[in-house]
């Protein structure tokens, strides 16, 4: 690699982190993360991580976060907030790039230089880099496995499958979803294998792995798994539950489930989307420039130095990965980081590979205007979706997303815990059927006597009410204006919810307000400073 494109790859990888990191807070936190954020109070107490086998996920994304935790100083988990616990998967999505950098021997600085742009500016690698779930790790661990994997064919050397048998490890204690990308990881090299010699390659391939080579990797993969789910050896349930697991999980991908979605449902969001008054969204140039790449590969012939071998397989691991997800009827748009990677680095290589078989000066301008535009326009995409229209539900990543206007009910009770004569001990009664209260636990995780009721509750006690709209509960007439309601705030599009407070609460609020707002804009802000 050219000292040039080095200093490129340096400057492409802060750009990733920066776009990344920067304001993690900006958006509400989705009903997911909420509850993930929740999970996060186990690790932060250091009790044994319970799997749960039916719901949520591995643990790694807990313990990994916990560091990050620790070194920024957090002190209560009270104090914790968005943009700390949404920075261990962005931190993951940022790894991606640099990681790219072993590949400068294999294809060159080019290829890896426009594959680490590409990385860099998805708008969907960024949008759910910036999300606290799973996906991005389970992303940076198959990668990681994907890498040592390559190695140990060039080298043979134990110490590859040994890091193959941690990533696979870490992917098993991440997600279920991780059999996916070992499958297709599997048809890669099987493919490649027979694509490249026949049948008679597949025998040459098992000689080629030294059993006890394998033997130590799978291992290193059950040492680090088990070391995770059973929360460093203290909840020994943990491994079963994680085998377990798949009865559930299976039943949920093949259709009892809400997220059943047709087989385009990832594709239409990458390649094609619009809503009403809404932009157009589009990575096709990203496929565009990957298909470019897998002709290069199919033809296998104007590679110059590229490894042949290297990219048919992962044509055919993306190829391979696509299919599964796009079969699976159970769909939610963060699974399509795993496929969509690969094709992220197929298009860098393409990019490189358009570029050597062009030879005319002409043509080779039109490849460069080409290339500026594709990053212009996904830049301009990637600020869009993270920047402006964070929690819009015309854009394409965003899936049931936490509405803005709910954060103005939860700063309006938390006002009104604050003229309470028990703070933060106040009653409140949350109701909604099927859950749809989350976020609001991450919310008001402070408060100390809120109810969680799937139904609206027989007895009514405290002086703050939250029902679901759709109930039409109506609780100021039942009550005979003893509550007011307050407001109407909205949680997901077109999912509200009612908020009910006691009369004398509310004067005594009002009160306050009118109070602050006589004193001016300064005394306001050292009165509700006092009161915390």
């Amino acid at each position: 690699m050219s000292r040039r494109w080095a200093w490129a790859f340096v400057w492409i990888a802060l750009l990733g982190l920066g776009i990344r990191c920067f304001r993690l807070d900006l958006r509400p936190m989705h009903n997911d993360e909420a509850v993930n954020a929740i999970r996060q109070a186990a690790a932060w107490k250091q009790e044994p991580y319970r799997y749960h086998p039916g719901e949520h996920h591995g643990p790694t994304l807990y313990y990994f976060s916990l560091v990050t935790i620790r070194l920024l100083g957090v002190q209560s988990f009270g104090e914790l907030d968005e943009a700390t616990l949404r920075l261990t998967p962005a931190l993951a999505g940022t790894v991606l790039i640099p990681l790219l950098w072993p590949l400068r021997s294999v294809i060159g600085g080019a290829a890896v230089g426009m594959a680490a742009l590409f990385t860099a500016l998805s708008p969907a690698l960024v949008f759910y880099s910036r999300n606290f779930i799973h996906e991005m790790l389970l992303a940076l661990f198959t990668w990681i496995l994907g890498l040592a994997v390559w190695h140990y064919v060039k080298s043979r050397k134990a110490i590859w499958l040994m890091l193959a048998g941690a990533a696979l490890g870490l992917m098993h204690a991440t997600k279920e979803t991780f059999v996916f990308p070992v499958a297709a990881l599997g048809v890669a090299i099987l493919g490649v294998a027979y694509w490249e010699g026949g049948v008679g390659a597949w025998t040459r391939l098992r000689r080629a792995v030294a059993l006890n080579h394998l033997v130590l990797g799978l291992a290193v993969a059950l040492a680090v798994s088990v070391t995770f789910y059973t929360s460093f050896f203290s909840h020994w349930r943990g491994p079963l539950d994680a085998l377990w697991a798949y009865l559930p999980w299976t039943q949920r991908a093949l259709g009892d489930s809400p997220h059943i979605h047709p087989w385009y449902f990832y594709l239409e969001r990458l390649l094609g989307y619009q809503r009403p008054r809404g932009p157009w969204w589009s990575e096709a140039t990203i496929l565009l420039w990957a298909a470019v790449a897998a002709v290069a590969a199919i033809r296998g012939t104007g590679l110059h130095d590229l490894p042949r071998r290297w990219l048919r397989g992962l044509l055919l691991y993306a190829a391979a990965l696509t299919l599964i997800y796009t079969a699976i009827p159970y769909k939610t748009p963060w699974c399509l980081v795993g496929f969509w990677h690969g094709f992220v680095l197929l298009a860098g290589v393409g990019c490189a590979v358009a570029w050597r078989w062009l030879a005319h000066p002409g043509a080779r301008v039109v490849h460069v205007a080409l290339s500026a535009a594709t990053a212009l326009h996904l830049g301009w995409q990637c600020v869009q979706a993270n920047f402006v229209r964070y929690a819009d539900w015309r854009n394409p990543y965003v899936y049931a997303q936490t509405v803005p206007d709910l954060l103005r009910m939860v700063e309006r009770v938390q006002e009104l815990a604050r003229v309470h004569p028990e703070g933060l001990r106040m009653p409140v009664q949350v109701s909604a059927p099927r859950h749809e209260y989350w976020p609001l636990p991450w919310y008001w995780r402070t408060f100390e006597r809120i109810g969680w009721y799937d139904h609206f509750p027989a007895t009514v006690f405290a002086p703050v009410i939250v029902a679901a709209a759709e109930w039409d509960v109506r609780w100021d007439d039942r009550s005979n204006r003893r509550w007011l309601m307050a407001g109407l705030y909205e949680i997901r599009p077109r999912v509200f919810l009612e908020l009910y407070v006691e009369v004398e609460l509310w004067k005594q609020w009002l009160a306050q307000r009118n109070l602050a707002a006589s004193a001016g804009p300064d005394a306001s802000h050292d009165s509700a400073r006092r009161q915390e």
